[in-house]
């Protein structure tokens, strides 16, 4: 797997609002994802603020209750905002 982007991370989130992608789908990916930090012996900062990012979407599938998800739809779009504002951030 490469290294995945923010734009990923972020049209994957948006993705999951819209139904086309289950959070166990986009867990999945993230901790997947999140393994090409792990094996890196050092990270520049954005790489590591990937990583953290990616760290946070791994939970998106946590349940706080069987039939419910501890991450609201509001958490997501939150998410979302973060990430876009992380992305523009990088490019100026």
């Amino acid at each position: 797997m490469q290294s995945p982007t923010i734009e990923e991370l972020i049209m994957k989130l948006q993705q999951v609002l819209e139904g086309g992608l289950s959070r166990e789908e986009v867990s999945d990916w993230a901790m997947k994802a999140s393994e090409v930090y792990e094996r890196e012996s050092s990270l520049s900062q954005h790489e590591i603020s990937l990583w953290k990012c990616l760290d946070v979407v791994g939970g998106i599938d946590l349940k706080d209750s069987p039939s419910e998800y501890l991450h609201n739809e509001q958490d997501i779009k939150g998410w979302i905002t973060k990430f876009k504002q992380m992305k523009d951030s990088n490019q100026s």
